[in-house]
This record gives structure tokens, C-alpha cells and sequence, in this order.
């Protein structure tokens, strides 16, 4: 792939997703170059198949983020082992809150 190809790539894709022409100074290579008519061709496929799926409504499982953060490597990654411990924790902790709490309420004098 040469320089002139990778100048217009997102002239092309901009032209395949909108269904324009590509922007006059690459029209010219466009119209010569099959690597670029193809790239051209195949981008304005897969604008239509997400637009046909625009329309549909998926949602994501709930512990995606999770799953993500997990399997990286490096500073963001985040170990799959501390999860539930944390949670069982935070509850153990708003437990003897809620206790403390209730324990320590003004009590009524009869």
C-alpha cells in the first residue's frame, strides 16, 4: 500500500459510511487505485450491516466490567481473587453497622 493510499483511507471511509464521493484531491486516486475502491466498497458494507443493527437493543452482562479489568495486564488490571471478598466484607461491615446503630438508638422512657 503506498503513501497516497494511506492519505485518502479516511477520505474513503468517510465517503463509504455517508455514501458521498470521496473529497476532490483523492477522488482521482480512487477512481484509479483497486485497493482503495475496495477498502471503499468493503467499509460501505459494513456501514450498512451496523446501521441494519441499529436498531436492535443488546445488553451487556452484568459483570462485564469486571471480566474486562480482570484479564488485563499491567496498571489497570484488577485481581479476579479480591471481588468477593471485598463483598463479603462490606456486608459484614454494614451488618455490625446496622447493629451498632439499632443498639445505640434513644430508647423511649416509660
Amino acid at each position: 500500500m503506498n503513501v497516497l493510499c494511506e492519505l485518502a483511507a479516511p477520505f474513503v471511509a468517510n465517503s463509504a459510511v455517508e455514501g458521498t464521493d470521496v473529497a476532490r484531491p483523492f477522488r482521482a486516486h480512487v477512481l484509479s487505485c483497486l485497493r482503495c475502491q475496495a477498502r471503499q466498497v468493503a467499509m460501505a458494507k459494513v456501514a450498512r450491516e451496523m446501521s441494519a443493527m441499529s436498531s436492535e437493543a443488546f445488553r451487556a452482562p452484568l459483570d462485564l466490567e469486571w471480566r474486562v479489568m480482570s484479564s488485563l495486564e499491567g496498571d489497570l488490571a484488577v485481581a479476579r481473587s479480591w471481588r468477593t471478598p471485598v463483598a463479603l466484607g462490606a456486608a459484614v461491615l454494614s451488618m455490625a453497622a446496622a447493629i451498632l446503630i439499632w443498639r445505640l438508638r434513644p430508647r423511649a422512657q416509660t
